[in-house]
């Protein structure tokens, strides 16, 4: 994609420097061109100007700039997540486990009927 911008040259004399910057994230490299190990782009830029002054010369109002973007092989590989947070992980839920299990049988009584349903009858008389 291009990009038009404009900016104004206030107060110059003989030459100007236009300097342009870009940036290729390395999550765009690694989703639009994922099979691949370089990239080259061609850098298009033409600049005109619009003045009143009648003898103004550009030279070079239109250049190609050749750019390589080599793929950094460590930045491709995904790290995945390390390996103490799946200890971390595995150690909670069994500790979870646990605690539901204690809790379950804390609620319980020995035959396997609800604490608050075995209150004691009475003895029937006769």
């Amino acid at each position: 994609r291009c990009l038009p911008f404009r900016c104004p040259l206030h107060s110059f004399e003989r030459a100007a420097v236009l300097t342009a910057r870009g940036r290729l994230w390395n999550g765009t490299f690694l989703e639009e061109y994922l099979a691949v190990t370089s990239v080259e782009l061609i850098v298009r830029a033409s600049v005109s100007v619009t003045s009143s002054i009648k003898n103004l010369v550009l030279k070079d109002a239109s250049t190609q700039i050749p750019v390589s973007i080599y793929l950094d092989p460590g930045a491709a590989v995904a790290g995945g997540v390390p390996w103490w947070v799946i200890l971390l992980a595995v150690l909670a839920g069994v500790l979870v486990l646990a605690l539901l299990v204690f809790i379950l049988w804390k609620v319980r009584d020995g035959d396997g009927v609800p604490a608050a349903r075995c209150a004691p009858l009475p003895l029937a008389q006769g």
